[in-house]
């Protein structure tokens, strides 16, 4: 990559505030949503083995096949960026590439060489983790929870999986003026598994069972359940009843405004 600093760009707010007429300002839209992140990723191709790296006789028929390649890479439905920092700590963005037509311009040079840009758009705005991390809460209802597996996080993550270890009943999850509850009772050796992404509960790893949707109830959406590291304290609470200790944990990937 000949230069990183193009990548290096934050999604924006989407939606707008509304001027009335007669009253001097706007009125505030709230909780804007973050739109896509446009990328253009700037590369240099080089007319050399890809596996040696050294320039064969016809380096320029090797710089056309390399760009071949890379054309195959850029061209299919989605592509997926991969980030890995000096800690070796690796982020990821699911891309689409743009409608703009891929660049390139060729450079007097031995061995052959062209400049390659490729504009692309990350669907779900942010960076994510490539593996995700998992938040423990264990204790008696009100109990709260600073979220430190998730303090590094700087975008709201919805890509969540929520699990309720039986028994518990009416667990509840709290975090700023989000919340998400299953109104019923899950006893032991059962899981209730809440997907934030796709909506869905499921039975997890725990004894067979078939949970009912209807008795999923959130606020205040879309999603069942949003971690915002805006929040302050960055924490959960865990409510439930019937007494005595629960637990439960989150899982998902950390999200990002930049790699």
């Amino acid at each position: 990559m000949e230069d990183f600093a193009p990548v290096l760009v934050s999604p924006t707010r989407r939606g707008q505030n509304t001027p009335v007429p007669g009253r001097h300002g706007e009125i505030r839209t709230p909780n804007k949503r973050y739109g896509v992140t446009d990328l253009v990723v700037p590369l240099w191709v080089l007319g050399v083995n890809q596996i040696t790296g050294k320039p064969p006789v016809d380096t320029y028929r090797q710089l056309h096949d390399n760009i071949d390649q890379l054309m195959r890479l850029f061209t299919t439905p989605t592509v997926t960026l991969t980030y890995t920092r000096d800690n070796g700590y690796a982020r990821q963005a699911v891309c689409e590439p743009m409608l703009e037509p891929v660049v390139f311009e060729r450079q007097r040079s031995l061995p052959a060489a062209a400049q390659m840009k490729v504009a692309l758009t990350i669907l779900d705005a942010f960076w994510l983790d490539a593996s995700p991390v998992t938040q423990n809460i264990v204790g008696p209802t009100g109990t709260t929870q600073e979220l430190t597996e998730f303090a590094s996080a700087s975008a709201p993550m919805t890509d969540l999986r929520v699990t309720f270890q039986g028994p518990v009943n009416n667990p509840q999850l709290l975090h700023g003026t989000k919340s998400v509850q299953y109104q019923g009772v899950i006893p032991s050796g059962r899981q209730l598994v809440l997907n934030t992404k796709t909506w869905t509960p499921s039975p997890g790893t725990g004894a067979a069972w078939s949970p009912d949707l209807r008795q999923v109830s959130f606020f205040p959406g879309p999603p069942w359940f949003e971690l915002d590291p805006s929040v302050a304290p960055f924490a959960v609470t865990f409510n439930h009843t019937g007494g005595g200790s629960a637990s439960c944990s989150i899982t998902g990937p950390r999200a990002y405004l930049s790699p």
